[in-house]
């Protein structure tokens, strides 16, 4: 229960509703101050009537929570939760969030934080009780004037790591998506146009990149469920302006969410975070998949490329919505100069999985290199060997 309840969403007067989808800030101190200036860009710019966080808000492996006592640590969580709220305060925009992984490393528990988020009477977000994982819930959005709802959010946790892999979704959240789908039908009359956000992507997304030769043009090697092969965004399956710096990180286990969820015809879309050097978005058996691309600079991401999604509604047609990417370069400008340490946090590999291939590259490139010095050290010593090349070249 929200002890500072926000007033129910509705389309605006000129019968538009516009959401920010926001990704992956990943700060541990605050704000950082180009993530900040790229957030106030986008609320400034593209004017939304609605926020929706796709996790990792906090960077809760980051160096700021390595020392200091629990109840200092948990200061520096609420201090971060805070500094990113702070321009949606500033602007009266209405927001909701879901967990990534990354905020459930951090030294404070879920609802610990969904409690911090709450004290906004900006906050949509609630704790659903009986439901794996924490701030499972529905925001609905109404018409101008009406009781039916128009168009239906649902916020799903998709937890943390296990192991070098990610958890996957629990079967009963799954279940809990069908129940409520349902009873929004029987509370409505109907089916209630949807999308789906939450921080992980679904495995199906991989159905967007295509399969080529290990040498092709930006060939991304496949890491856990998809090691051996190589691949690229399929451009033909994605929208124009689409971009992809590496391959989804999905759980190893499908807990069946997207066939669940194309079943009745309600959900739109589903669209996540969590690979922060992807920004786009296609149809999959005729539901959108996308993502949002990392918002903040204190993590790896897409270089200027940073950015928010930005969805555009109308009320008489919440089907035929718009969706792109505001990227930093387009909110900021091209003479905005990106922070310097960038060219070096945007080559971290994306992960353990990613980062194998490159580890396994340099191993072989050190070992070649190591066996050609043993081979002219070889050579240089051998005085006989050396004076037949001079006598044969």
């Amino acid at each position: 229960m929200l002890t500072n309840a926000p007033q129910p969403l509705r389309f605006r007067a000129d019968g538009g509703f516009t959401v920010l989808q926001i990704s992956d800030v990943q700060d541990g101190r605050g704000l950082y101050g180009r993530s900040r200036r790229l957030l106030e860009a986008a609320l400034d710019q593209e004017k939304p009537d609605f926020v929706v966080f796709t996790g990792d808000q906090i960077k809760g492996y980051g160096a700021a929570f390595w020392t200091g006592s629990r109840a200092q640590k948990e200061r520096r969580c609420a201090r971060v939760i805070n500094a990113i709220l702070e321009p949606l305060e500033a602007r009266g925009v209405p927001f909701t969030f879901v967990f990534g992984n990354h905020d459930h490393d951090a030294p404070m528990d879920g609802g610990e934080q969904i409690r911090i988020y709450q004290k906004s009477g900006l906050c949509h977000a609630v704790d659903t009780p009986d439901v794996p994982g924490y701030a499972n819930h529905t925001v609905q959005v109404y018409p101008v004037e009406g009781a039916k709802p128009l168009l239906n959010f649902y916020l799903l946790d998709s937890h943390g790591s296990k192991g070098v892999g990610y958890q996957p979704l629990d079967m009963a959240q799954v279940e809990w998506y069908r129940a409520t789908r349902d009873a929004l039908r029987a509370a409505y009359g109907d089916f209630v146009p949807s999308l789906l956000f939450q921080h992980i992507p679904v495995e199906e997304i991989i159905r967007l990149y295509k399969k080529v030769p290990r040498r092709a043009k930006g060939a991304m090697e496949g890491y856990r469920i998809h090691r051996g092969a190589h691949y690229v965004l399929d451009k033909e399956k994605v929208a124009p302006g689409s971009f992809a710096g590496e391959l989804p990180s999905c759980p190893d286990y499908n807990a069946g969410l997207f066939a669940v969820a194309k079943e009745k015809g309600d959900m739109m879309g589903m669209f996540f975070g969590h690979d922060h050097s992807n920004g786009f978005h296609g149809k999959v058996e005729g539901m959108d998949l996308g993502y949002a691309p990392s918002a903040g600079f204190t993590a790896y991401g897409a270089g200027r490329k940073r950015g928010v999604r930005v969805f555009r509604f109308r009320q008489e047609d919440v089907r035929a919505y718009e969706t792109y990417v505001a990227t930093d370069e387009m909110l900021l400008g091209p003479e905005a100069k990106p922070p310097l340490h960038l060219h070096i946090v945007d080559r971290v590999p994306s992960s353990f999985g990613a980062a194998k291939p490159l580890v396994r590259r340099s191993v072989i490139a050190a070992s070649l290199t190591g066996l050609g010095i043993v081979a002219y050290s070889q050579i240089h010593r051998n005085r006989r060997f050396r004076a037949f090349l001079r006598s044969h070249l």
